[in-house]
């Protein structure tokens, strides 16, 4: 493998001496196993995460990579689509290096500007491979391929957005209530929590199985949670609940005066 240097560089003026890449990923082992294997093959390789997206970001600029293996999730702290969406605008070539099997993120990936992606279960050989490719500047998959897989993206928000659709059905209350019974919260609860009575409750929560066509509790829980409704609404803080969640308990706390 030569030395010369491969595509062009943003952060340099002149050519390197070899081809530089940047492994973000927050394994530090894997992290370790990659840029030894990318060292032996001829490369300049290593490890740029740092304690936030911004040192991260930092340490990337620093090695001026030709590539950069992404790895796709880095945890709770930092996110890999802020490191993506810095180095796609910087120019830089982004291969998605994860252990995910999950179509659906590997396209948000590649979408988002990724050139394609890296199964970590991929043998040295491949890797090296995928490197090379990125390297000289050839695509990393099919143009079919790439449709395909932004396709399913595409059909995946569609159907989200069907599911989604009849959440907004629900009155301020009725979505109140979902939120508590999906937290798994019972009647009794719900009506201690709100100081009503426990028809009233009933009530609305007979009004949530119908519109959202469900014969359970246990069900309506289920639907809000797989539909990403609860996350969306609870988690996110969407105006489709007024009740604020507890920073204690991670519950949603009754509204001062509220009524059934």
């Amino acid at each position: 493998m030569g030395d010369s240097h491969r595509g062009s560089n943003p952060f340099v003026d002149k050519p390197l001496g070899r081809a530089q890449i940047a492994v973000v990923d927050d394994h530090v082992l894997v992290g370790r196993l990659v840029v030894g294997l990318l060292e032996r093959a001829g490369y300049t390789a290593a490890l740029a995460l740092g304690e936030t997206a911004e040192a991260t970001w930092e340490n990337v600029q620093t090695i001026a990579p030709d590539l950069v293996l992404l790895d796709f999730d880095l945890g709770p702290h930092q996110s890999s689509f802020e490191i993506l969406q810095l180095a796609v605008e910087a120019g830089l070539t982004i291969a998605g290096f994860t252990g995910s099997d999950d179509v659906i993120e590997h396209a948000r990936f590649l979408e988002a500007g990724a050139a394609g992606v890296v199964p970590k279960g991929s043998g040295p050989s491949d890797l090296v491979a995928v490197v090379e490719l990125a390297l000289a500047g050839h695509d990393l998959m099919s143009s079919a391929d790439r449709h395909a897989a932004l396709s399913r993206l595409r059909k995946h928000r569609e159907a989200k957005s069907r599911n989604m659709s009849v959440f907004a059905t629900l009155t301020q209350r009725e979505a109140e209530t979902l939120a508590l019974i999906t937290e798994g919260c019972g009647a009794a609860e719900i009506a201690e929590e709100w100081k009503v009575s426990m028809p009233t409750v009933r009530s609305h929560i007979r009004a949530v199985l119908a519109k959202l066509g469900v014969s359970s509790q246990l069900q309506a829980a289920a639907m809000a949670r797989d539909s990403g409704w609860y996350e969306e609404a609870a988690v996110t803080g969407s105006s489709i609940l007024t009740m604020p969640i507890s920073p204690e308990t991670g519950r949603i706390g009754r509204r001062s005066g509220s009524e059934g």
